[in-house]
């Protein structure tokens, strides 16, 4: 019983309600079976590593590739990194942490968004146990995250009810870049949707047309659209995203 209470005692600040946000790289399994691990390791998640550094620390783009330390050093958010998933945390339950949180996410939707590595993400909030030292995350809020994520069908970040609740009220109508959501109609599987805070990660400056299927099509052909419909609708529904709320390109 001593024990049990010691434990307790040793592990209570680990458990209290963060802010979580789960990050996924899409279509990373299928780029593992069908490229050589050296390349994976060496250019896809070097180039990776160096675009969390840039999107979480909010500084110029490395010139080399940085090591976990030195990417994990945000005061305000903690970061996991399994494979193709990625577990970003606020370190306190304040509305700094939690913009920090949803700054680090958009801008590292922004950076991904124009290359062989866009992302999805899912943001829950709620009671966890969070123990980096020991490599332990578990609470409801990272359950709910990854199911948000895995539902979305699109490159994009979605919140769910108990983050989106989080946030402070002044700010869900999406009128502040620094803070960077706004209601949208998430699109799901299935042909769904959800209406929801999303993430908008388009305030970076970009070009006009960045959403060109390929250097030869605008937009997917039927032949592509036959071939591989879930990856053709989620380029489709990121698109529309980017139509509906960019104000550089469609203001």
């Amino acid at each position: 019983m001593l024990a049990v209470m010691c434990s307790t005692v040793k592990y209570k600040y680990m458990n209290r309600q963060y802010t979580i946000a789960i990050c996924d790289i899409l279509g990373f399994s299928e780029l593992v079976r069908s490229t050589p691990l050296d390349t994976v390791v060496g250019n896809v998640l070097g180039w990776f590593r160096k675009a969390l550094h840039h999107s979480i620390n909010k500084n110029d783009w490395p010139e080399t590739v940085p090591n976990f330390d030195d990417i994990n050093k945000n005061s305000n958010i903690g970061l996991a990194w399994f494979s193709d998933t990625i577990l970003l945390f606020t370190h306190e339950d304040s509305d700094e942490s939690l913009q920090e949180l949803l700054q680090s996410v958009a801008w590292l939707l922004f950076v991904t968004m124009f290359s062989n590595t866009r992302m999805r993400a899912g943001i829950a909030y709620g009671n966890a146990f969070i123990d980096p030292k020991n490599a332990m995350y578990v609470g409801k809020p990272i359950i709910d995250a990854y199911e948000m994520e895995q539902k979305q069908q699109w490159a994009g970040a979605a919140l769910t009810d108990s983050a989106a609740g989080r946030v402070p009220e002044f700010v869900r109508g999406g009128k502040f870049a620094d803070w960077p959501i706004l209601p949208y109609n998430v699109p799901l599987k299935n042909n769904e949707t959800i209406s929801t805070l999303a993430l908008d990660w388009t305030y970076g400056i970009h070009h006009q047309n960045p959403f060109l299927w390929s250097k030869k099509n605008d937009d997917p052909t039927p032949e592509d659209w036959a071939a591989n419909p879930s990856i053709c609708q989620k380029w489709q529904n990121t698109k529309q995203f980017h139509m509906d709320v960019c104000k550089q390109c469609h203001g």
